[in-house]
């Protein structure tokens, strides 16, 4: 039987996911106070964020914390809970950077990732590790003793481990771990989640669709192509890509030698990064108006020559680590939409040579079988299993 001492740490539980929640719901007032918010003067509006931005991050420091003394039934909701307020957080200062200066955003961002760095320890370490060790190989045959009840502890260890083993995969959409691939993702698939890029060489990424925010890590000689994303893109170690993204707000790290086709209404920051072009965002299909709609991105605001690049800090001199992608050397035929009005088929289509007035074609040219919840098919038309 649980003693006193559980009481009173479950009802300290209680009230700290209350306080979270309550936190989570100014948070998710501010859009509401948006209008309100543009009628205040740069700093208040920088305090506003400051405050809400410090209370969301000190009641989940509090929870992790917390998080070793959670019941290991309740273990894998509870982590799961505490991604969700990172990314909540990462939401806020998403939305807020058009009032923040330059060295705030940076502050602000250093905090989210050491709290999601925090998050993921914490994942780590209470996943249960096997004990090595050496002894007898007992022998085989029945045993009359009667089966041992699973304690709390074996539980942890037991089918909470996988659930736990499990916790970071499903947090995972997107690719990962391809070469030479076209890799696509349809509307349904995206709505409003983060798409994760990971370790891809010589790789197409076709995402048409409203995705809540991209991550894209270790990309080479890759092209990204992207609808609408309702929050941030964030690009981090790619090496000689394409990326045509729209979002409230770009950072890219440590990324040389790409292109950025980008309508980004916040900031636009780079940090470690040479030889990065940019130009406004021209990618064209049939439902792009509708997805710019679902991510509330304001079309007639594009700040996509304006990056700050926290590495320069002589501000009488533009940066020499980004320049600006002449007229005549941009692309704008990221997609055939001429040869089928499906825009991912015609894209697959013309992968393949554009021979696409073959009577007939073989319905399994076509087919994109699943990958993680996403579809996929190589250069040549052939379905990955």
């Amino acid at each position: 039987m649980d003693g006193p001492g559980s009481s009173i740490h479950t009802g300290l539980l209680e009230r700290m996911q209350r306080r979270q929640e309550e936190l989570e719901e100014k948070s998710r007032q501010r859009k509401q106070e948006r209008g309100e918010q543009e009628g205040l003067s740069a700093s208040s509006a920088a305090d506003h964020f400051l405050k809400t931005f410090h209370g969301l991050r000190s009641s989940l420091e509090v929870r992790i914390e917390a998080s070793e003394g959670v019941a290991a039934d309740e273990l894998t909701d509870y982590l799961d809970g505490l991604v969700k307020s990172v990314q909540g957080i990462q939401d806020l200062l998403n939305e807020s950077s058009r009032h923040l200066a330059s060295f705030q955003q940076k502050k602000a961002q250093e905090e989210i990732d050491d709290a999601s760095a925090h998050v993921q320890a914490a994942v780590a370490t209470l996943q249960p590790k096997k004990k090595f060790g050496f002894g007898r190989k007992k022998p085989a045959g029945k045993s009359n003793a009667p089966p041992k009840e699973p304690s709390t502890k074996d539980l942890r260890g037991g089918s909470t481990k996988d659930a736990l083993d499990g916790l970071a995969e499903r947090q995972f959409f997107g690719f990962k771990n391809e070469t030479g691939c076209t890799l696509t993702a349809v509307p349904e698939e995206l709505a409003g989640r983060q798409l994760n890029l990971q370790n891809l060489v010589d790789c197409t990424v076709v995402a048409l669709g409203s995705s809540g925010a991209i991550q894209a890590a270790n990309l080479d000689h890759c092209t990204v192509l992207a609808g609408p994303a309702a929050r941030s893109a964030f690009i981090k170690d790619c090496r000689k890509c394409t990326f045509v993204l729209a979002g409230q707000q770009m950072r890219i790290h440590n990324t040389h030698d790409s292109d950025l086709y980008i309508h980004v209404t916040g900031a636009a920051i780079i940090e470690g990064c040479r030889r990065v072009r940019v130009a406004p965002y021209n990618l064209a299909y049939p439902a792009l108006d509708q997805h710019y709609i679902t991510s509330d991105l304001d079309t007639n605001n594009n700040r996509w020559d304006q990056l700050d690049d926290f590495e320069w800090l002589n501000e009488d001199e533009a940066s020499p680590n980004w320049s600006i992608i002449p007229e005549g050397e941009r692309c704008s035929d990221w997609l055939p939409l001429g040869i089928h009005n499906d825009p991912i088929q015609s894209y697959l289509i013309a992968q393949k040579g554009r021979v696409v007035s073959a009577p007939q074609p073989r319905q399994v040219d076509f087919v994109l079988t699943g990958n993680g919840g996403l579809r996929r098919v190589d250069f040549m038309g052939r379905v990955s299993s």
